[in-house]
């Protein structure tokens, strides 16, 4: 970067990723401005590890004029959030996941964004992995027959104290929701705006688990690529181990296969390609993944996870 830095602000530290950002904002030249949390004590903590101010409310971080802001909030402060932040024309905002669980945090999300005054996106950071980015630059021009793609992440923190809302299907959405968005994100990175037309699937939760949502969850389903159907398979794993991403795309032209490199996860996994595009579009006022084509794959991963969790029609 050039010039004086970028002022990165954050909004919420529900999870994770918040400390994963601003170590990679700051590695790429911004700096951090400011932070809120519902939770004093994270915020004063946040502050002294990544710099700027511990603030009280987000109309206090939004008086800070930054040049972007992060957001990673709890349901029950996503739309809050977003009407405080994106009121008068603000930074560009984007949202860290789960932005929307259900239906009618989707409708309720999409209300406000059409309100805002200021550029809002979202995605997994899978989105900016390098290698999957090259991939689907390969396969580009190939006809797609089927693809098959799985998400492994241990669930266990989401049922920590504090993130137990990340498991709850009606909250942040359970497994087939906090892990299945990433299948859908690498989904749309090879089929871009490609829409879930329907489909079956099947959860399992072991009899010794202690996830409230599942351990497994899996759909073979239709997506719309152009003006084909084509069959998918999406596996979603929530059990203990390493993460493991990956995908296989059959096209007329042969199979062409990728699984994610977890060994440098900042850069293989996108955090530093997130953070590098975040950078540069707030440059311009605008966001990475804007809502407009990021919400597709919020609604993906919605109903996949309704299919999913369907009642099967043959066992009643």
């Amino acid at each position: 970067m050039t010039g004086s830095p970028l002022r990165v602000a954050f909004a919420g530290l529900a999870h994770s990723h918040p400390s994963t950002d601003a170590a990679t904002m700051r590695a790429l030249g911004a700096e951090v401005v400011g932070v809120h949390d519902a939770d004093a004590s994270s915020s004063v903590e946040f502050a002294a590890r990544f710099g700027g101010a511990a603030v009280t409310s987000v109309d206090e971080l939004h008086a800070l004029r930054p040049d972007l802001v992060i957001a990673t909030p709890r349901p029950h402060e996503v739309v809050p959030f977003l009407r405080a932040l994106t009121v008068d024309g603000g930074a560009p905002l984007f949202l860290n996941k789960v932005v929307a669980a259900t239906d009618e945090q989707l409708a309720a999300l999409d209300r406000v964004i059409d309100a805002a005054a200021a550029a809002v996106g979202t995605s997994s950071p899978l989105r900016f992995a390098p290698a999957l980015r090259a991939f689907a630059d390969g396969i580009r021009s190939d006809e797609v027959l089927s693809i098959r793609v799985l998400a492994q992440h241990d669930n266990a923190a989401f049922q920590l104290p504090g993130r137990s809302w990340q498991d709850d299907p009606a909250l942040g959405g359970g497994t087939l929701v906090t892990v299945g968005v990433h299948a859908w994100e690498m989904l749309d990175v090879v089929a871009p705006g490609a829409e879930l037309l329907g489909g079956s699937g099947w959860t399992r939760r072991s009899p010794g688990s202690s996830t409230r949502s599942e351990d497994a969850g899996g759909l073979d389903g239709l997506l719309r690529v152009g003006n084909d159907a084509v069959p998918i398979q999406v596996l979603i794993t929530g059990v203990p181990g390493p993460d493991a991403y990956g995908i296989e795309v059959v096209t007329a032209s042969g199979i062409s296969s990728l699984a994610l490199s977890t060994d440098d996860a900042n850069e293989s996994l996108g955090f530093r390609g997130l953070g590098s595009a975040l950078l540069a579009e707030s440059a311009h006022r605008r966001v990475a993944a804007p809502w407009a084509e990021a919400r597709t794959v919020v609604a993906n991963t919605i109903r996949a996870a309704g299919l999913a969790r369907a009642p099967d029609p043959a066992s009643e």
